[in-house]
Order: C-alpha cells, then structure tokens, then sequence
C-alpha cells in the first residue's frame, strides 16, 4: 500500500510540474504583449522575392528536328557500345590484357560523352542553343544550326580544342 501512494505522490509532483510550465509560457505570453503591444501572430515581412533566371529546359521533340534525332541517336548508340563492353567485363575468365583493353575502351567511351555535353553547353551559354558535338577516336564533329561568322568558326574550334584536348587538324565544324 505504501508503495501505491509513493506513485501516486510522484505522480502529483509531475502534475504541478506541468502545471507550473504551462503558467510560465503563459506568464512570458503576456510579458511579450505588455513590452511589445501585440503578440506576433504572422510572419515578419520579407523582401520581395526576385523572378528566377530561365530555366534551360530542353525543347520539344519535333519530327523535322534532325539535330534533336542525331543527339538521340548518337546517345543509344553510345549505351549500346557502353552495354557491350559491360556485358565483356562481367564474363568470367576474361584476360587480364582484354580486361585492361575493354576498361580503357569505356574510360574512353565515359569522357567522350561528358565532353560532349560540356562543350554542347558551353557553345549553348554562348549563343550557339543548337549544337551537336559528336567525338570519336580520330575526329571531333560539331554541327552548328545557324550560319557561322570567320571569327566564330574560329573560336568554336579553339574552344573545342582546349575541352577534347585534339588539334586543330581533327575538328570538324558543320553548319545545318
């Protein structure tokens, strides 16, 4: 029996614990509104918000974009060769001289696309929205979709040189 009134007294002394945090809150509500006159019921006003920069949303798929086909196009043929060589690697039994070929092949294959789409992006920040850059092992193909100036060929093939890290003599520049 003793022990069901130690329970109950703890239990008490919890009660008025709540009790007395609950007048404190309500003790510092009222202290807010005597100082401050008012208790904050919104937010504070914030500066206006500025329109965000357009998105570079990719443009609709249209049956006359030939651009648009070739990047797809150059995009499956890129993952069927990346499949291929993944299919090579997960055989089992594979020598270590066609394993080293097959890895540097994929290397090769990974940053050939990300210089793609990095040189696509940069020539698109520059003006040039519709690109096709397209590298293989001997040459780099870059179609442009509008007429080109001497001085943008020029700086066209710069920039491409200094991304692919090839010379001069392997860029190719087209325009549609």
């Amino acid at each position: 029996m003793k022990e069901f009134f130690y329970v109950f007294e703890r239990r008490k002394s919890w009660a008025a614990l709540m009790v007395l945090v609950l007048a404190g809150l309500f003790g510092y509500g009222y202290y807010f509104a005597a100082v401050h006159g008012t208790v904050p019921t919104e937010a504070p006003k914030l500066p206006p918000v500025k329109e965000p920069a357009p998105l570079n949303i990719p443009r609709e798929y249209s049956p006359n974009d030939s651009l648009l086909d070739l990047k797809i196009e150059r995009d499956r043929e890129r993952s069927r060769e990346v499949e291929k060589i993944q299919e090579l690697l997960d055989k089992v039994g594979l020598s270590d001289e066609v394993r080293k070929d097959a890895e540097k092949e994929l290397w090769r294959l990974t940053q050939s696309s990300a210089k793609e789409h990095e040189l696509e992006n940069i020539l698109s920040a520059k003006g040039f929205h519709e690109t096709l850059v397209s590298i293989s092992q001997k040459l780099v193909s870059i179609v442009v979709a509008k007429k080109l100036q001497q001085e943008e060929v020029r700086d066209i093939g710069q920039l491409a040189a200094e991304i692919t890290a090839v010379n001069l003599e392997q860029i190719q520049i087209v325009e549609k």
